[in-house]
């Protein structure tokens, strides 16, 4: 299952297809999904591969796009196959440089034969309270030869889904997308960092440096926006019946957010239709979609008419970040319907002040993957009833002795051994310093760390759900590099502290050179015939954990803990 675009709209609008104060999604004869409000068009989904202008070879058409895009007052802001670029889409996602199997692959530049993106069999609509929704599915079709276009492979699927919902405020309507692709071969597909590629809107014809004004989050114009990163992007200008705009959105859990933008700079197309506007996830880094994997994207697009002021963009975007309505953002996740108890007690020594930011985090987590958290730090819950009943249990910044009773040792040990799911957070290496069973079970135990320090940490294998959207070296701040003894040798290691980028005052101790330049970070463990245990010994401070990396590093552990989980 494949989970991809919402995209939420509503406007007030009149004309061809009848009165209604609710969203409709009406099926056309021409390839098309109509979304009509009051009688008036507000988009149309294109699913059957588009007519082009004539004369313009065939190559460049395709389906699976949004054109028109209107305004509230019915203007039509989006364009395709200009001129300039026939391959255009108005409101389109496709992948400029990739990599699969060996061989380089262009999504976007359809002339050079590369492959193309489809639609895959005929929209779904429903229409409930007062909006419609739409779901479509996406191939991404790699050709064998730039002059063959039959035997293509399918190296990529995304599903689409948009949702039509009114705005709060007149003349304004919101457009919620999700995209969630999934990698169905058994390589990895990898989005290689370009200029441009992802989630794009071509502006309107006659929008240009004249006419159009241009303004990102971070203060830029039009002429300096290119190749930094924004939060949101807005763009207003004039149409038949007055001013209207646009206000895109990313969202903060996107992968590299804030993500880098690619905008046309003032001067572009002498300055004439010049109005592209690209959020684009691996502009500087690549991005690694691993086998089976599913990966999520979400934006939202507010279409106003009028005028939009900085500090109302930013409102709406603090908005989308801090809720999302609709179903939970990964309805795929191997969390949904699980039960995950996260265990907090700390018994007499250094207590963390980020247990109460984890328990949210993880929280956090288990709304957007549809499953039910339960925290606490009261040891009465080890016992093997009680246990029996959670797919997960979560050691969150536990440290020194954590078990009231050997019932409760034997009671947690005999969860894991009958395949119980494990994750570890931080400080829970330093629990039950004195059971060596436990030590072996989560794959060390505490020994130290330095001071705390900026430093860098090394993905050593980038196909695993909590590392695959990592860059190659990831960058921590004012965190804490640990340092175990007595490692599992069964352990197998995601990422490794970079020793080299680490002052350590007592760094002629262990560990030393006993690992060279590199220490454990994160690791799995499956020996012993027990559950899955994921654990990680980054997380010292609460503010980690709304770090948006952070928080798919610890739902990737999670998901991946209880993906294999027996029980």
């Amino acid at each position: 299952m494949i989970r991809s675009i919402f995209l939420l709209l509503a406007i007030s609008t009149g004309g061809l297809y009848g009165q209604s104060t609710t969203v409709r999604a009406l099926t056309t004869g021409d390839g098309k999904i109509d979304f009509v409000q009051d009688g008036r068009l507000l988009l149309s989904y294109q699913y059957r591969a588009a007519t082009l202008p004539p004369g313009v070879d065939t190559i460049y058409s395709r389906g699976g796009f949004v054109h028109p895009l209107r305004s509230p007052a019915g203007d039509t802001l989006t364009l395709i196959h200009p001129p300039d670029h026939y391959h255009h889409y108005g409101l389109w996602n496709p992948w400029t440089h990739t990599e699969h199997g060996g061989r380089e692959r262009d999504f976007w530049n359809l002339a050079k034969g590369d492959g193309t993106v489809v639609a895959a069999g005929l929209p779904t609509v429903t229409e409930s309270g007062d909006g419609a929704e739409l779901i479509a599915h996406h191939a991404y079709l790699a050709f064998p030869d730039s002059a063959v276009r039959t035997g293509a492979d399918t190296v990529l699927l995304e599903e689409l889904r948009l949702r039509v919902t009114p705005d709060t405020t007149p003349d304004r309507y919101l457009l919620d997308y999700l995209s969630v692709q999934t990698n169905p071969t058994e390589l990895p597909f990898t989005v290689k960092a370009y200029r441009y590629q992802g989630l794009t809107f071509r502006g309107r014809a006659g929008w240009g440096d004249s006419t159009a004004t241009f303004s990102t989050s971070a203060g830029h114009g039009q002429a300096t926006a290119n190749a930094t990163r924004a939060r949101w992007m807005k763009v207003e200008g004039p149409t038949p019946t007055g001013t209207a705009g646009v206000l895109l959105m990313a969202h903060p859990g996107n992968f590299n957010a804030p993500q880098s933008v690619r905008v046309w700079p003032t001067g572009t197309n002498g300055g004439r239709d010049n109005i592209f506007l690209n959020f684009n996830p691996a502009q500087d880094r690549d991005w690694r979609l691993r086998p089976g994997g599913s990966y999520h994207l979400r934006y939202r697009l507010l279409i106003y008419n009028g005028h939009l002021d900085t500090l109302a963009a930013a409102r709406y975007w603090d908005a989308f970040a801090a809720n999302f309505p609709g179903p939970p953002l990964v309805e795929d996740s191997p969390l949904r319907g699980k039960r995950i108890l996260v265990y907090t007690r700390n018994g007499e020594g250094y207590v963390h002040d980020n247990i109460a930011a984890s328990v949210a985090a993880i929280e956090q987590i288990g709304r957007e993957r549809g499953c039910e958290v339960v925290s606490t730090d009261d040891a009465s819950v080890m016992t093997a009833a009680r246990l029996s009943g959670y797919d997960l249990v979560v050691f969150s910044n536990t440290n020194n002795d954590v078990f009231e009773t050997s019932e409760q040792h034997a009671a947690f040990k005999s969860y894991i051994e009958d395949g119980g799911a494990f994750v570890g957070i931080h400080s829970a290496c330093g629990s039950e310093r004195d059971w060596p069973w436990f030590a072996r079970t989560i794959g060390g135990r505490f020994l130290r760390h330095p001071p705390r320090q900026d430093f860098d940490v090394v993905v050593l294998d980038g196909d695993h759900p909590s590392t695959d959207f990592l860059p190659p070296t990831w960058h921590q701040r004012d965190e804490e590099c640990y340092y175990l003894r007595q490692l599992n040798p069964a352990m197998h290691v995601l990422l490794a502290a970079d020793l080299a980028t680490v002052a350590d005052p007592k760094g002629d101790g262990y560990p030393g050179d006993t690992f060279g330049d590199r220490f454990p970070t994160a690791w799995t463990l499956t020996d012993g015939g027990g559950g899955r245990r994921w654990y990680t010994s980054l997380g010292h401070h609460g503010e980690r954990y709304r770090d948006p990396l952070f928080l798919r590093h610890l739902a990737g552990g999670m998901e991946w803990a209880v993906g294999g989980a027996a029980r």
